[in-house]
């Protein structure tokens, strides 16, 4: 939640750099420290790969065949499908 005055900035979902609109559907606001926050950890990455990073991150915790089973699930299809992982809105 943003606190009055906090300093906000409008972030795209799917990044502009990767074919990403600016349609209403692909914008979002939010505080500027997390949105400095995302780019630093996941650069300019598509929804799967964020995804991806995530879980490899997180593996430490996780039980083999739960990360496994992820890894799978999200390299099922090709990160770059735009057409697969987002609404149209949200892509040139």
């Amino acid at each position: 939640m943003r606190e009055k005055g906090e300093k906000t900035s409008t972030h795209h979902i799917v990044c502009k750099s990767r074919w990403g609109s600016s349609d209403k559907h692909n914008l979002i606001e939010l505080k500027h420290t997390t949105h400095q926050a995302l780019h630093t950890l996941f650069q300019n990455q598509l929804l799967a790969e964020q995804l991806i990073t995530t879980v490899n991150i997180s593996s430490k915790a996780l039980r083999p065949e739960v990360k496994e089973r992820l890894l799978e699930t999200l390299t099922a299809h090709d990160a770059d499908d735009l057409e697969f992982w987002y609404k149209p809105e949200c892509y040139k």
